[in-house]
């Protein structure tokens, strides 16, 4: 979270050894971490985009090895598929990771001796199989790119996650916990991944909200708002007039949003209607407070408030929620079905 003092380090090098791929990709990844953290603003893409095109300069003009060429080049460019599925746009995201293909044979290559290379093999392999399965209409997309494999995905991430000798097994360990609870539906072990991050960066919200969405899948409600609760209240305490972004707040509201959504399903599981109630008036007021959030995770938590309202059976407020989440074009199909019973 300290990503001024990262960037100084980095100036530092620059301004000690010149120019090069590895700290311009660095910078980029502090971006991307930035708009991963809090994606309701658009104000770090602009410095993302120059640090991007900084480091596909160095690389084309200057890499002198394996780890530049393949794992800089790789990566650099995923970001960029990153950053359009956090914004919703997953069709797009795989559009563009066809700019992958052409460094997908070195980063094979070299995947046995660099444990940075399985990372980024890891995560093309098993969201290749993860699309491919999930998502049929992206299959005539995706008979361009070689086949992938969630398992072995999975292996490889594992793998490199456990080698904390490479500075990717951080993210490693986040793609991880993020696969396992919200695509692969193993709440259990994104448990322990997400405790573990979370553990080793307490200041960290989205860590703190993933490990405490895990554990509300295995229906540890209280444990969840356990996680969550003291970091909204230090939330409370440093944004008094939301919103309240990054650029300028360790607190982003869109993450308090997220974790006061939290609350009320954990309420709501507990049949604490009242509580749970609270919790979801005060995400609907700080929502109002944003101009823009990602439309799929917009709809997931309304579908959430719906369901609070249905089982209370205040089915006007349950569906004016649909109503609305079915009318935006941005929203993806699957979240405008019926609520479960």
């Amino acid at each position: 979270m300290d990503f001024a003092r990262g960037e100084a380090q980095l100036t530092e090098l620059e301004k000690a050894f010149g120019l090069y791929a590895g700290t311009s990709y660095l910078r980029a990844l502090g971006y991307s971490w930035r708009i991963e953290l809090d994606p309701t603003t658009s104000w770090f893409d602009s410095f993302w985009e120059r640090a991007l095109r900084q480091t596909d300069s160095l690389v084309r003009c200057c890499a002198s090895g394996a780890l530049d060429k393949y794992f800089i080049g790789f990566a650099s460019k995923a970001l960029e598929v990153r950053r359009l599925y956090v914004r919703g746009d997953i069709i797009a995201s795989v559009w563009k990771a066809r700019e992958l293909l052409p460094l997908l044979d070195g980063v094979r290559k070299y995947a046995n001796i660099y444990p940075e290379m399985q990372f980024l093999l890891g995560l093309y392999e098993y969201y290749i199989g993860y699309f491919a399965r999930n998502y049929p209409i992206m299959r005539p997309i995706l008979r361009v790119f070689p086949p992938g494999d969630e398992e072995r995905g999975l292996e490889r991430l594992v793998r490199c996650a456990q080698d904390t000798l490479n500075y990717t097994h951080i993210e490693a360990a986040y793609f991880l916990g993020y696969i396992y609870l919200y695509q692969a539906q193993r709440p259990e072990l994104a448990e322990r991944w997400l405790r573990r991050l979370s553990g080793q960066f307490p200041s960290n919200p989205l860590f703190r909200r993933m490990w405490a969405e895990s554990l509300y899948q295995l229906k540890r409600y209280a444990e969840a708002r356990a996680v969550v609760q003291p970091w909204l209240q230090a939330y409370e305490a440093a944004c008094d007039k939301p919103p309240c972004y990054l650029i300028w707040s360790r607190y982003p509201t869109a993450e308090a949003v997220q974790a006061y959504a939290l609350v009320g399903m954990s309420f709501r599981e507990e049949n604490r209607y009242a509580e749970a109630l609270d919790a979801f008036g005060r995400m609907d007021t700080l929502l109002s407070k944003l101009r823009r959030f990602p439309a799929p995770v917009w709809a997931r938590l309304m579908r959430e408030a719906a369901l609070l309202e249905k089982r209370m059976g205040r089915t006007a407020a349950a569906e004016k929620r649909m109503e609305a989440l079915r009318a935006r074009d941005d929203v993806p199909s699957y979240l405008k079905g019926p609520l479960p019973e």
